[in-house]
């Protein structure tokens, strides 16, 4: 036998080797990466219910924990402040707000806006650090349930103009939309959420 051949043979085993080893690593990588994502969705989930309870009670926290592929284990509610345990998959997190909804600037109040874009809001004055000054819209602002567009749903507010660039900014992160920032920038209204 010519030593050639026999150092490849040698050579064939740490080359398999190896190449297992790197499929574990990558596999192994591929779970954490897919937990990291589930966290930060149990998290999202999480963060969005318990605003939603802060500013409308246990089923508005319930429904927006749902609509992020979440299901609330645990609710509590002390005093203003809301404390919330979301499950998404084999993911948990948990989560606490303070009710802060208050009326805006002009007279017009949160109180005609569906309990998920009042979690919305919540969360986008988080986000800016004050709260967000609704404007009455050219059709005002109905209560759920009345028939018409997004407005009449609850679903789309108007900010003040000097606030729309502000808004505009963290709306993404916040699950608000500004399907108009052209013809007019001031409305905004919930992501991908189906009027029943």
């Amino acid at each position: 036998m010519d030593e050639r051949a026999h150092d490849r043979g040698q050579v064939l085993p740490l080359v398999t080797l190896v190449v297992v080893f790197a499929g574990l690593v990558c596999l192994a990588a591929g779970k954490l990466g897919g937990a990291a994502v589930a966290r930060a969705q149990a998290a999202t989930a999480a963060d969005a219910a318990a605003l939603a309870g802060a500013a409308a009670g246990r089923p508005a926290a319930l429904q927006v924990a749902a609509a992020n592929g979440g299901r609330v284990r645990s609710y509590e509610q002390l005093g203003t402040d809301v404390r919330v345990e979301v499950d998404v998959g084999r993911a948990s997190a948990g989560a606490r707000a303070r009710s802060s909804v208050a009326p805006a600037p002009g007279g017009v109040s949160s109180g005609g806006v569906a309990p998920a874009m009042r979690a919305a809001l919540a969360r986008a004055a988080q986000l800016v650090g004050r709260p967000v000054p609704l404007v009455a819209s050219p059709r005002g602002i109905a209560l759920p349930g009345d028939a018409g567009d997004r407005h009449a749903h609850g679903l789309a507010v108007d900010v003040a103009p000097s606030f729309a660039a502000q808004l505009a900014l963290v709306a993404t992160e916040a699950g608000l939309c500004q399907p108009y920032p052209e013809s007019h920038p001031v409305h905004f209204e919930l992501c991908a959420y189906r009027l029943p």
